[in-house]
């Protein structure tokens, strides 16, 4: 079922009341195709006005809808002979124009949606499926007024370069073919971007009170700086009295190439931050006598980015537990080590502003931790 609904995520499927006219035109009346065109337009609103309650829109079939509505006026005109050859392309041009109509919509719609009183989960899946539809909304308008100025270019060339075969491909195959490419497009794009987006990092985003309010790709996050605030968690590890720091990684987001704990991490979306604490220590947590303990939590701001830090810290009493958190290019550090090298670079932003605290409190922590 979770599929079915996945594959009715596809905005291009909206187009099928149409394709349908159109193909049944090859075959039928206008009229008997018309007929059953504005029947399985019925029913695919229908459907899906039933299964928005499970989040499931299809915006496209509203100008699907208007184009039939539209030419329903010219059944009212009673142009048999027009209709008869012409009906694809008809619908086509007024396809066109109702598209055209609709993307200058699209600011205004976006606008209403982000400041309505809506649940921002609602808010986000709804600018999210609206913006899906304006992309192949914008597509399918595209494709088919090349295929229309495609038929213009066409109809004026000598008739010794036209022919009757190239002609129904033309006027009543070809438009059939694009809507039927266009689904068969999105559908792939929505199965790569799913595959994608199975990989992403998700993070929870947090109002200025820290409370979650929503969620983002971590992609999307860093592809816009300082927009999201996002919790993070650090553990800070005490032996004898010295601090272990190892080296971040070259492609870290914030002060790569720089010194810092072993331990840090995101807290992902509907992650609590103890579990987070416990996966980033990984087996040293599994152990009796070593319990990561809160220390503080602050803000933590820069250029880039802005995070709640929850940091923690975990005392290790023996050689064989320091061994488990070992990293390579990792050592142990005194105070006045750190302090001899404090504001040169060599340290995290994170730890610069860390270290006057712990500096105050690491005997005390060692302490706390350690039950001495």
């Amino acid at each position: 079922m979770n599929k079915v609904k996945k594959g009715l995520d596809n905005q291009a499927i909206g187009l099928l009341p149409l394709l349908l006219f159109m193909f049944l035109d090859n075959y039928f009346s206008y009229l008997l195709s018309f007929i059953i065109g504005v029947t399985f337009c019925f029913v695919c609103i229908f459907l899906y006005q039933v299964l928005s309650k499970d989040k499931v829109y299809q915006f496209l079939l509203l100008p699907s809808a208007i184009t039939l509505v539209l030419y329903s006026v010219f059944l009212c005109l009673k142009l048999e002979p027009v209709l008869f050859i012409y009906s694809p392309l008809i619908t086509e041009v007024l396809l066109v124009v109702v598209l055209a109509f609709i993307g200058f919509s699209r600011r205004s719609v976006l606008k209403k949606i982000r400041t309505s009183t809506h649940p921002t989960y609602k808010r986000t899946l709804m600018r999210t499926t609206l913006n899906e539809f304006y992309f192949i909304a914008q597509l399918v308008q595209n494709l088919y007024t090349l295929h229309l100025f495609a038929i213009l270019v066409y109809s004026i060339l000598p008739d010794t370069m036209q022919s009757v075969r190239v002609e129904r491909f033309l006027y009543r195959e070809l438009g059939v073919l694009i809507g039927v490419l266009v689904i068969l497009y999105e559908q792939i794009r929505l199965s790569l971007m799913q595959g994608s987006l199975q990989k992403e990092m998700w993070l929870p985003v947090l109002n200025d009170g820290g409370k979650v309010i929503g969620c983002i790709a971590r992609s999307v996050s860093r592809s816009l700086p300082k927009k999201y605030y996002h919790p993070i968690v650090r553990v800070a590890v005490i032996h004898n009295g010295m601090l272990y720091l190892m080296k971040r990684s070259k492609d870290a987001f914030v002060s790569p190439d720089t010194i810092d704990y072993p331990f840090h991490s995101y807290v992902l979306f509907r992650h609590s931050i103890e579990s987070t604490v416990r996966e980033s220590v990984g087996e040293l947590a599994g152990q009796q006598d070593v319990n990561p303990r809160f220390l503080i939590r602050y803000t933590f701001e820069n250029e880039k980015v802005k995070h709640l830090v929850s940091l923690y810290v975990i005392c290790l009493r023996t050689e064989d537990q320091l061994s488990q958190c070992k990293r390579a290019g990792g050592k142990l550090w005194t105070a006045k080590q750190i302090e001899e090298n404090l504001h040169t670079g060599v340290f995290s932003e994170y730890f610069e502003q860390e270290f006057s605290y712990l500096q105050n409190t690491i005997l005390l922590a060692e302490n706390f931790c350690c039950g001495k």
